[in-house]
């Protein structure tokens, strides 16, 4: 019985660093069809996530620490210089609280300058990246799309968003 145990853990520990990159292949090919925003500085190009690491950060225009998260990104955007890293954000719960408003999306991405292509999030893709229901939250992938770290805003934490060292480091 205590040989079958073992047998049967030793598998799960093999086999789940396959279903977990598995996972991330997943989530990173449901953007394929994602719509970039038409305020976007940089079109959504599909190819950009095959092989190389990618930082997906989910926001919205009115979420604040959703401003200082893409501060953030664009400090290691700086910082790795020639490194080959997809960067991409999508906007999840815009809508939340009332309508959509493109005035404020306009101011958010006047805050932010994000150097990088923003999509329409959408229930699928909420799913795919294991069911979003909190921003900022951010999820960074290796260049085989393992998901190598993730930072959900929790209700009443002190942390609001995701910082330059973390994201770098969650990138080596």
């Amino acid at each position: 019985m205590k040989t079958r145990a073992f047998i049967i853990s030793l598998m799960m520990f093999v086999l789940a660093p396959v279903a977990f990159a598995a996972d991330g292949l997943r989530a990173l090919q449901s953007l394929k069809d994602a719509r970039t925003l038409d305020v976007s500085a940089k079109q959504f190009d599909a190819a950009s996530v095959e092989g190389r690491p990618v930082v997906v950060a989910f926001f919205a225009s009115w979420c604040p620490p959703c401003i200082d998260e893409f501060h953030e990104m664009a400090k290691v955007q700086s910082s790795i210089g020639d490194r080959e890293v997809t960067f991409v954000g999508i906007n999840l719960f815009e809508a939340w609280g009332g309508e959509k408003d493109p005035a404020r999306m306009a101011r958010f991405i006047a805050r932010t300058r994000p150097n990088f292509a923003l999509v329409e999030g959408d229930p699928e893709i909420s799913a795919a990246f294991g069911t979003i229901d909190r921003i900022p939250t951010m999820v960074v992938f290796s260049a085989d799309g393992e998901e190598t770290w993730r930072f959900v805003h929790e209700r009443g934490a002190a942390k609001t968003h995701a910082i330059a060292d973390e994201i770098m480091k969650a990138l080596r």
